[in-house]
Formats: C-alpha cells, structure tokens, sequence
C-alpha cells in the first residue's frame, strides 16, 4: 500500500470517527434538553414547589395514561391530598434538616485551613445567593406549567 493511500484511509477514519462523536455529543445534548429544558429553576417558596411538582405529575399521568376529562380531576385532587401531607412534613422537619446543614459545615470546616474556611464561608453563600436568584428570577406565571390550566387542573384554550 502507498503512503497517500495510509494517509487517506487514516483521514477517511478520523473524519468517520469525528462525525459519530460530533453526533453522539450533539444527540445526548439533544435530549437532555428536551427532556430536562422545560423545568426551569425551583420555586422560592416550598408550597411552590409542591404546586409544581403537583402539575408535573398530574401532566406526566394525563399523557402517559391518557386520562379522560373526568379523571384528570379526580387524580389531581388526590395529589394535592398527599402532597398537603408531605408540605406539613417538610414544614415539621425543616428546622432538622436546617441543623443538620449546618452541623455538616461546622464538621467540614474543622478539616480546612483559616484561609479555606473563609473561601469555604464564602462560596456557600454565594451558592445560597446564587440559588435564591435563580428561584427569583424562574417565577413567571405566565409560562409556568400550570400556565394553561385552570384551577381545577382542566385545559384551557392558550
């Protein structure tokens, strides 16, 4: 085999060898995208949250099990039930969970150097400013989830 012929096989395989990783790349962010774009950032408030989470289910099952007028409902209503049970659980352990955090960043501090827990300090505040922006900045009624439902979860025109 001459040289030039190596040398085209072996380009001919780079060039195959880049496309396939190009498109594995570009596919997988493809469908993340498509899967996970529509969320947006979390509600501020934790009865936001649950609204969500409420009408995210509520549309997964209306799709997947494609429930009828009559049926969409009912179910949601025995979401929200179970999810007024799990609000009232967050709200009873919220101050736990808050302690333990914050246990957890006295523990990690204890292995830093003064100079890192200062930068430690810092970059969880930023990262809890961060947050709160984000949840701020998502909180658009108009092209939230619930934007073409109506109160009782029943379609509307949009």
């Amino acid at each position: 085999m001459s040289q030039n012929s190596k040398f085209g096989a072996m380009a001919i395989l780079v060039v195959i060898f880049s496309i396939g990783a190009l498109s594995g790349v570009g596919g997988t962010f493809y469908y993340l995208k498509q899967k996970h774009g529509q969320r947006g950032p979390r509600p501020d408030r934790i009865e936001d949250v649950y609204n969500v989470q409420i009408d995210r289910m509520t549309s997964r099952l209306e799709r997947s099990l494609e429930l009828s007028e009559t049926q969409i409902p009912l179910i949601r209503a025995e979401i929200e039930k179970f999810a007024s049970a799990m609000r009232d659980k967050h709200k009873e352990m919220k101050p736990q969970l808050d302690t333990l955090m914050q246990e957890r960043s006295v523990a990690i501090e204890k292995h830093l150097s003064v100079e890192q827990q200062e930068v430690f300090r810092v970059q969880r505040l930023e990262h809890r400013d961060r947050s709160n922006k984000s949840r701020r900045d998502g909180k658009d009624g108009d092209n939230g989830p619930r934007a073409c439902r109506g109160k009782a979860g029943l379609k509307k025109n949009c």
